[in-house]
């Protein structure tokens, strides 16, 4: 029995070198049994012999090798049926200028409004192989379950309640739950609905969780709900951890945990529908600074979705990845891979210091919202997000925009300061989804939001759009 089992342990430890030591496997402690050097592990959480070892991290190899084959066997099967194909950066043309979002996989430019939808599904298509990864679909009503967890009075002077829900959805017999709170007054109905995602609490005691529950005050006063949900709970923000949270009940697809708090916005939707919360046809999905780079994909994929508002995104959300404002530190794919190699799949890390050979930039993404609202609160100094290059890709997208006559659907506000999600641009975002939803103008007109932070920087585009 000893010698199968010094031969099964010695096989998983070629495995292991091959891997890298995953999961924490490091290399054998030779000191510790220096004749055989098999029997004992070392991980971060100390040493340990083979007899207290062998069960744990046998169940742990064999658990990952089901799911990485079962992973390479499904994404072998949707590689089959994709209607699109995309090169290797290598086979990529420099791009002299922003990418042409009318470009059509044969060559071909989009002339015709109604070729559009076939267009906007390649382009969607491009931004899931190289940038987001493959999403599953909602799981649907049906298939979660939705349970208060809580109800307390968050304001003294006000009617309105703050719940707290947890979320379960089940998917191939396994499950993950996650919360969400929302702050609204019982029995008022079906109300517009802006879903956040993030990682606070309304009652954090930090300066973010604080804007945010003074802004649920405002959004009561102003006619709206505001909810968030805790993102890392479907999805943990660090790197190699898919063995937790929502990975495990899709292991077929290889989305990162940008697209999975994305898709998580219209799991939340779906609850408050079923809830009777939410109206339907005016759902908001906002976000800041990573948290926008979500939403902006929630708006491009969940057809729902009646405004996206992401503020202060950067990179990978509405800063474009190619330009930046002289003099300022440019946030380029490469730093990604080293600090975030968790939020993209693989193949936009392979773009590292080969940007130019990008097919698509931050105001393709917005495009594809389009004929949908979109509208993008920033601050002036909050440099590291790219508003230089948030400036460029709004008017680029605009141009989409305004070619499928959805001309003031897109907007753009600037305030002075730093990297955050305040009142200001709280009040903007109520601003703006009065006018989208109720015809109710800001006092400053429709130009309130097309403002120019940045009026004569050059558009880097050598093509136009179509009559």
């Amino acid at each position: 029995m000893f010698v199968n089992a010094d031969l099964r342990v010695r096989r998983i430890q070629a495995t292991r070198r091959s891997l890298g030591y995953a999961h924490g496997l490091e290399a054998p402690c030779d000191d510790h049994y220096p004749a055989s050097p098999i029997y004992c592990f070392q991980n971060t959480e100390g040493r340990y012999s083979f007899p207290a070892m062998m069960t744990r991290r046998l169940t742990t190899f064999f658990a990952s090798a089901v799911f990485i084959f079962t992973a390479q066997a499904a994404a072998e099967k949707n590689k089959a049926a994709a209607p699109f194909s995309f090169p290797t950066v290598d086979k990529l043309p420099l791009q002299t200028g922003m990418p042409d979002p009318f470009l059509s996989q044969d060559g071909r430019r989009v002339e015709d409004r109604k070729d559009w939808p076939a267009q906007r599904d390649y382009l969607k298509a491009m931004l899931a192989h190289y940038q987001y990864g493959t999403m599953p679909p909602q799981p649907g009503p049906d298939a979660i379950k939705v349970e208060r967890v809580s109800s307390q009075k968050p304001f003294p002077d006000h009617a309105a309640v703050l719940e707290k829900y947890a979320v379960t959805i089940t998917q191939n017999d396994k499950s993950v739950t996650f919360h969400f709170e929302i702050i609204h007054e019982p029995g008022k109905g079906r109300q517009p609905v802006i879903i956040k995602n993030g990682r606070r609490s309304f009652l954090t005691d930090d300066e973010a969780a604080r804007d945010d529950l003074n802004a649920a005050k405002v959004a009561l006063e102003r006619g709206y709900v505001l909810c968030k949900f805790q993102r890392t709970e479907l999805a943990k923000d660090a790197r190699g951890d898919r063995v937790k949270g929502v990975y495990p009940l899709y292991p077929e697809y290889d989305w990162g945990a940008i697209a999975v708090w994305a898709w998580a916005h219209g799991v939340v939707a779906d609850a408050l529908d079923k809830l009777e919360i939410a109206d339907m046809d005016k759902l908001v999905a906002t976000g800041h600074s990573r948290g926008g780079k979500a939403a902006l994909c929630a708006g491009i994929y969940d057809e729902r979705i009646a405004i996206t508002a992401p503020n202060s995104s950067g990179t990978g959300g509405t800063g474009s990845m190619r330009y930046f404002e002289k003099g300022q530190r440019e946030q380029r794919l490469i730093l990604h891979r080293k600090a975030f190699p968790h939020w993209w799949v693989d193949r936009l890390y392979q773009f590292g210091d080969e940007e130019d050979r990008l097919p698509f930039d931050a105001h393709t993404a917005k495009a594809l919202v389009a004929p949908r609202a979109l509208f993008n609160t920033h601050a002036r100094q909050d440099y590291w997000a790219n508003p230089y290059g948030t400036e460029l890709t709004y008017r680029a997208a605009n141009r989409v925009f305004d070619w499928l006559g959805a001309e003031g659907k897109q907007g753009i506000h600037w305030r002075d300061g730093g990297h955050a999600q305040n009142a200001t641009d709280w009040g903007a975002l109520f601003d703006f989804a009065d006018w989208q939803f109720h015809g109710k103008e800001p006092e400053e007109g429709k130009a309130a939001f097309s403002k120019r932070a940045y009026p004569d920087a050059k558009l880097p585009v050598v093509w136009v759009r179509r009559p």
